[in-house]
This record gives C-alpha cells, structure tokens and sequence, in this order.
C-alpha cells in the first residue's frame, strides 16, 4: 500500500492546496487534480527544497505495486503544466539520476513588496507555533525564496534561522551538521544586518543541546528579553530551561503568561500541560489539556501528554483508548505503540507482582531503542513506582552506562516527539520521577549530570530543594 499522504490544506506562496477535494486554488482560479497526482504534489511538498528519490517517489504514491518508469514521468508533467497554468512560482526540478525537488521561485519586487515576505514570515511564525517534531523544510523553502527576494531584510534571515535550528534538532542524523551550518549562516546574515534581530539571537542561543549548556543558554535568553521584552520565542525557550533546571514554577509563570497572549499555539499548550501537573494542578492541566487534543488530536506531544495525564491521575482506561485504532492520534510506529498498550495494560490490571515484573522488563527492553524510548519507559516505570529501575534507565539514557545503553540519535522504532531526539533533563522534575527525588541518588545524578554546579555558579534554586529541608539544600551546594 502506498504511504499515508497528507490531508490538511496548505499554501505554497500564494497558491494554496486542498489535498482531500484535490484542488489548487490562487486568486479567484481553481484547478481539480488527479488523486495521483495531488499526491506526487504533497510529497514533493512535504520535502520543498529537499530531492526526494523516484524511489521513494514510487512508495509514496503506488506503494508495492509494479509501475513502469513512464507513470512517474506522466505524473511529473501534468503536475508541471497544472502549475504553470496558473503561472505559479512553484517549480519541480529534475535532479539527474536522482529525482525531483520543489522549488519556490523569488517573487518579482511588486510581488515581494505586497505579499511575499508577510506571507513568508507568518508562515515561519505559524510553523514556529505547531512545533511539529520534524523539520519544516515547506516553509524554509518559503524563507530561502523570500531572502533570494529580499537579502536586506533581517526579519527573514531570523526566521530562518530559528527553523534551521528547529531541524537541526529533529533532522535525521547525517543532515544535523548541515541544518547546524545553515542556521549559522543565516544567524550571521541576520544580525549583520540588524545585531538585535531577536529569532536569530533566540536561534544562537539554543542551538547547541540545552543539557550542560544552560548557564550560557540562560544568559543569552535573558540578553534577547532584556532588548525585546516578553519576545514569546525567547521567552518560551527560557520556559524551557528554567522546566529543565528544576525551577518549574518559574517556568510556568512564564508560560501562563505567554498563554494569555497567545492561547492558541500548541508549543505553549502541551508544554502548559506538562507543568500544570508537575505542581500539581490538576484541574488547569486538564483545561489545557482537553482543550489541545480538541485542536491537535494528531500532534504527537499534545496526544502523549494526554495519555500519560490520564494514566497518572487515575484514568487508565481512558489512556487506554487513546491507543485503539478508531481514536484520532499520530502515525505511531508499531513498537511505540505496542509498548505503550503493553504498559497501560498492566497498569489497568490488579496490582500483581507478575504485572509489576512485566512493566519492568518491558520498559527496560524499549529504553534501549532511543532517546524518546528512554523517556516513555521512565514514565511506565513512573507509573508503578519503580524507582531502581529508573535509575537503572537514567544511567543508560545520559551517561550510555549499564547493559543496554541508549543511542544518541532518534530511531525509527520511536514517536517523534517535541525535545526527545536529545538529552534532556525536564523529565526529572516532573510527577514521573516524583519518587526517585526522594532517593539519595538523585542529587548524586543531578551532580554529575552537571545541574548541581548549574544551581551553585547562579545562586538558582530548584523546586524540590527549596521546598525541603536545609540539610538536603546543603547537599545540592
């Protein structure tokens, strides 16, 4: 069977796409397509700017079934020609021995003047927004047509930047250095032009893993917020440290407060979610909560903080229900999924040794297929309280120790998840590891993970320690 093709309407400049009625429409013109070939224009799409192989080309769109080289290259040439009726900018480009790109051609200047780089910029803002965890190589093909067209304006180079960074973090593992280089590059473009340019400092600032970076992370966020007051880029990323250094209400005043502002963006949404419950809100977790797997029932951050919500207060079988096929969710690869209905499964069942057991060696067994996988079996150990075995899953998952290290790279047994294709350290202060904060050996692993020095050289306090008692204070010093 072919792979699942993308059903949502998109835009592509000014031309805008309805792949479930398989029409173009631009201006006041519309143009019915072949299921064919709205498909090749999806996939083509979902890739802008990237060659995507006849072969996977073939997958995409027949799947297994035999088709001669001449049924592509019929697909390719109505597509063509359906564009260019339209005199759209919107090009396929035919990489010899390869395959084909979609290229966004540079608006003319009336173009660019009227439309263009508005469009191009709220469209890196929206993507910013949804913060689907893979890159948005769409909308950085709007960008890089946008700064052909207009190289002086720093605003798109910023833009550019923050989505480079974004894919650098959610690129398969050889394109990382790549997408590194050219949120750099388009950094350097940026603040060249304008040294205060906020997306391309935010950009800088969080490019390099947060893990072991926080300090300089910090200093740089609070620089862009200090010229750019409130900047809800900087800010969320601040958010975020400050989740990940264990000051959690810190960061939840921040959030709440870019919520108010902006109460519909999913990356402030499932993010709200999460620090809700870690101080134990549970009533504004579940607002939130509800309220995003309504708008984004697909995302896969919104659907997993949802899950596991369920599961942790009580509603197993509702979390349950979100894993059976006839219930809205992201396209979860087969062990993922497989594991998750194991693990909600035996939380459902009467609290036996051998379910406990079987958590455990499952859990154990997924840790070590990667990064996100790591992180979904501390929450199911989490879930029956197994705190050595946490341990156990945390030594693998940062310092690569014990039987079954974890990769370092996200695989393709795992959910694609928001901040889990690298290390990070957020999970520790959330209800998950609620019990291991309580063991000795938590600030043994805080310290040498390197958040212990991080709270000393800023004078900073995490939750768990300002709310017990000195001598364990002292400890973290």
């Amino acid at each position: 069977m072919p792979q699942e093709a993308r059903q949502n309407s998109f835009s592509i400049g000014a031309l805008r796409v309805n792949p479930r009625e398989r029409i173009l429409e631009l201006d006041d013109r519309k143009l019915n397509l072949e299921p064919l070939v709205m498909r090749l224009l999806t996939v083509l799409a979902d890739s802008a700017g990237q060659v995507v192989s006849r072969h996977s080309l073939f997958g995409h769109i027949w799947g297994a079934a035999m088709v001669g080289d001449d049924s592509l290259n019929r697909l390719v040439l109505t597509l063509r020609k359906a564009l260019a009726s339209f005199g759209s900018p919107v090009l396929i480009e035919t990489v010899p021995g390869t395959g084909y790109a979609l290229r966004i051609a540079a608006a003319s200047a009336t173009e660019t003047e009227a439309s263009g780089l508005t469009r191009a910029i709220q469209a890196a803002h929206d993507s910013w927004r949804l913060a689907l965890p893979q890159p948005d190589f769409l909308c950085l093909e709007h960008l890089a047509a946008a700064c052909r067209a207009e190289p002086a304006d720093p605003r798109l180079w910023g833009w550019a930047a923050l989505l480079y960074r974004h894919a650098a973090e959610y690129a398969a593992p050889h394109d990382i250095a790549r997408f590194t280089h050219d949120c750099e590059e388009a950094s350097r473009r940026a603040l060249a032009l304008d040294p205060s340019q906020p997306e391309a400092l935010t950009a800088l600032a969080t490019l390099v893993p947060l893990i072991g970076n926080w300090g300089m992370a910090r200093e740089r966020l609070l620089s862009v917020l200090e010229r750019h007051p409130d900047h809800p880029v900087a800010s969320q990323d601040l958010a975020t440290l400050e989740m990940a250094t264990g000051r959690v209400r810190e960061g939840k005043r921040i959030r709440d407060a870019l919520l108010v502002r902006d109460s519909v963006a999913a990356v402030t949404s499932y993010k709200s979610v999460f620090q809700h419950w870690s101080v134990g809100d549970h009533a504004g977790m579940d607002r939130i909560a509800e309220r995003a797997i309504n708008l984004w029932p697909t995302h896969p951050a919104v659907w997993l903080v949802r899950l596991w919500t369920y599961a942790y207060t009580g509603r197993v079988e509702a979390a349950l229900a979100m894993t059976t096929d006839d219930v809205p969710g992201p396209d979860t690869p087969p062990p993922m999924l497989g594991f998750l209905r194991t693990v909600l499964r035996g939380a459902a069942a009467a609290d036996t040794m051998a379910r406990h057991e079987e958590i455990r060696t499952a859990s154990l067994a997924f840790a070590a297929s990667g990064p996100a996988a790591a992180l979904a079996a501390l929450f199911a150990l989490g879930l029956s309280d197994q705190c050595d075995a946490q341990f156990e899953v945390l030594q693998a998952y940062y310092f690569h120790e014990g039987p079954a290290p974890v990769p370092s790279h996200h695989t393709a047994s795992e959910l694609s998840l928001n901040e889990q294709h690298r290390r990070l350290t957020q999970v520790l202060f959330t209800p998950v590891l609620a019990s291991a904060r309580r063991d000795p050996r938590f600030l043994l692993l805080c310290k040498r993970i390197g958040l212990a020095d991080y709270w000393k050289e800023t004078g900073l306090t995490p939750d768990f320690l300002a709310d017990a008692a000195s001598p364990a204070k002292a400890m973290a010093g």
